[in-house]
């Protein structure tokens, strides 16, 4: 569903009841182009493709703590 701002600031709480009873989304616009849109929050619960996209596929092989490098390898000019 599509709506103008103006259209949505008066009938607001009508059509947030709408949204929340048959889980559409609604694309409010200003002068015919898209600014806002209102999803169901279970509609929202997608996972983002970029964040956390590879959470889980990796594993830490050492201790996270402990240098890189050992300091003894290091000479000094």
């Amino acid at each position: 569903m599509e709506i103008n701002a103006a259209e949505f600031r008066r009938k607001c709480f009508t059509i947030l009841d709408q949204v929340n009873s048959t889980h559409r989304e609604v694309i409010i616009t200003k002068r015919g182009r898209p600014i806002a849109k209102i999803v169901h929050v279970d509609q929202d619960n997608k996972k983002d493709p970029f964040l956390g996209a590879l959470s889980g596929t990796g594993q830490t092989l050492e201790d996270l703590t402990k240098p890189v490098i050992d300091s003894t390898e290091w000479e000094i000019d």
